[in-house]
C-alpha cells in the first residue's frame, strides 16, 4: 500500500494506495533558483526584454500607476515593489504620484489587512494602494469597441496614468493560456462588462486551452491593451513553493513569452500515458471553486475519455464571488449553448455572463469525463446540483472509484493541480503542451 500525501490548502491529506494503481504522480519539476530573489529581481529590472530600462521610460513629473496581481496569484509582491519604488524615487518621481492599484478581475475586494500583507507594511504607509473597480461606472472608463467587438471598459484612475507598470506572475492559465503580460490590464482593470466578453470568448473557443499562451483569447486581449497602454512589465516565474525562479521585465509580450519558457521548465510535466482516474488537488489556488476549478481544467488533459477527475480543494471561502456560478456548472449542454449565444448578442448581463462562460470550461470537460469534488467549503447539496460527484474523503473518493474501473485502474495524481500544466508525451499521444 502506498502513501501519499496530498496538499490540501494549509495542511496535507494522506492518500491510501495499492502500489500496483498508481500511474504517475505529476507534479512541477524541482529547479535550481537564483543566488538571491533580490538579485534576480534587480537582473530583471537592468536587462528589460523589448523596452529600455524603466528609468527611461518615466520623467520625475510623471504619475505612475503600478498595477499588481491580488490575493488569489501567488506572487511575492512584497519583495518586487521595493526595488522597484527605488528606481522611481532616484528618477525624481514622488510617492504622491506613485499609485498601486490592485488588480481584481472580478475577485471580492481585498481588506486592509490583505493588502497589507501583500505589499508590505512598509509600502503601504509610502504610497497609495486601493483597490481594482469592475462594477462602478463612475469608476470606470469607456474606451470604445476593441479587435473582436469587445467594449473596453477600464478603471478610469488607471486611465488617469502617464506610466502604467504591470506587476504579476506568469503561470498556466484556463482561458489565457498564462497568466501575465497584457492579463494584469486584461480583465486585471476591467470594467465588469469586458471582464465577462473576455472569459466568454474563452468558452466560444469550446476546447481546453491550459498553457497555450499563443491561444486566440491571450492574442485578441493583447491587441487590446495598446487602447490603454502598458509600458513595462515585471513578472514572476515562482517555483512550486512560491519562491522566485525567474523575473521577467520589460515589453508586455516579448518579456511575457520570455517567462512563459520559464513557467514552462517549471509547471511543463509530462505525462506517459492518460490514467482512469486522476486525483487533483488545487494547490495553490485554494481559496474558492473559482480558482480551484483550474485543477479539473489541468486534470482533464491527461485523463481518458469517461474517465473520473477527483477535485480536492478546501474552498475556504466557498463557490466564490459569483453567486450563480454552480449553478450554471450544472446546465446540459442545449441550455449552455442558448444562454452563450445570448451571451454574446448581448442578451445577458455581464453579471451572468461572466459566471456562465467559465461554467462552460467545466461542463465541456464534465461531457468528456465525470468530477467528483471534495471540499469542506462547498455543500454537498450544491455539489451535486452542479452535475458533480460528492464524497467527504479522499479515500472514499478511491474506493468508489476502483468500483467503477476495475482494481487495475490506473490513478495519476496532481498535488500542485492549481498550476500543473501537464500534456501527454510520445508514448501517450500528441504533446499539448510542450516544455520549453
Amino acid at each position: 500500500m502506498k502513501k501519499i500525501s496530498v496538499p490540501y490548502g494549509n495542511r496535507f491529506v494522506e492518500l491510501r494506495l495499492p502500489a500496483e494503481n498508481l500511474c504517475e504522480i505529476l507534479v512541477p519539476r524541482p529547479v535550481a533558483l537564483p543566488g538571491t530573489e533580490e538579485g534576480e529581481i534587480e537582473r530583471a529590472l537592468d536587462e528589460p526584454v523589448g523596452t529600455g530600462r524603466l528609468e527611461a521610460l518615466v520623467k520625475p513629473r510623471h504619475r505612475v500607476v503600478i498595477l499588481c496581481e491580488d490575493i488569489t496569484r501567488p506572487i511575492p509582491l512584497e519583495k518586487i515593489l521595493p526595488p522597484v519604488l527605488k528606481r522611481l524615487y532616484v528618477i525624481g518621481v514622488r510617492p504622491k504620484n506613485i499609485l498601486a492599484v490592485m488588480a481584481l478581475g472580478s475577485h471580492r475586494p481585498m481588506t486592509t489587512e490583505e493588502i497589507k500583507a501583500k505589499v508590505g507594511e512598509e509600502v503601504y504607509h509610502q504610497i497609495s494602494v486601493i483597490n481594482s473597480e469592475f462594477r462602478d461606472e463612475r469608476k470606470l472608463a469607456d474606451l470604445g469597441i476593441a479587435p473582436g467587438g469587445v467594449r473596453v471598459w477600464i478603471d478610469r484612475r488607471v486611465i488617469e496614468g502617464d506610466v502604467r507598470i504591470g506587476i504579476g506572475s506568469i503561470v498556466p492559465h484556463p482561458v489565457a493560456g498564462f497568466t501575465g503580460g497584457a492579463k494584469i490590464i486584461y480583465p486585471g482593470v476591467a470594467g465588469e462588462e469586458t471582464v465577462a466578453q473576455f472569459h466568454l470568448r474563452a468558452a466560444l473557443l469550446r476546447r481546453n486551452v491550459f498553457g497555450e499562451e499563443e491561444n486566440l483569447v491571450r492574442k485578441e486581449m493583447e491587441g487590446w491593451v495598446d487602447a490603454v497602454g502598458l509600458n513595462f512589465i515585471i513578472n514572476c516565474v515562482p517555483d512550486r513553493n512560491n519562491r522566485i525562479y525567474k523575473v521577467v521585465a520589460g515589453h508586455y509580450v516579448r518579456a511575457h513569452r520570455e517567462g512563459v519558457k520559464y513557467s514552462k521548465e517549471v509547471y511543463g510535466v509530462e505525462a506517459h500515458k492518460e490514467a482512469d482516474i486522476v486525483v487533483a488537488s488545487s494547490h495553490p489556488m485554494d481559496l474558492d471553486f473559482w480558482q480551484a476549478s483550474k485543477a479539473i481544467i489541468a486534470g482533464e488533459r491527461v485523463l481518458r475519455r469517461e474517465g473520473l477527475l477527483i477535485l480536492l480543494s478546501p474552498c475556504y471561502e466557498g463557490a466564490g464571488p459569483h453567486p450563480n456560478f454552480l449553478k450554471y456548472c450544472g446546465l446540459d449542454e442545449e441550455e449552455l449553448m442558448r444562454l452563450l449565444d445570448n451571451a454574446r448578442r448581448g442578451e445577458l448581463s455581464p453579471h451572468e455572463a461572466l459566471p456562465l462562460s467559465v461554467a462552460a470550461l467545466l461542463i465541456y470537460v464534465r461531457k468528456r469525463v465525470r468530477i467528483a469534488i471534495i471540499s469542506e467549503g462547498l455543500r454537498k447539496e450544491d455539489v451535486k446540483h452542479a452535475g458533480f460527484l460528492y464524497f467527504p474523503a479522499l479515500n472514499e473518493a478511491i474506493k468508489h472509484a476502483l468500483t467503477l474501473y476495475g482494481e487495475g485502474a490506473k490513478i495519476s495524481i496532481l498535488p500542485y493541480g492549481g498550476h500543473t500544466c501537464p500534456y501527454l508525451g510520445k508514448e501517450g499521444g500528441e504533446v499539448s503542451c510542450p516544455s520549453a
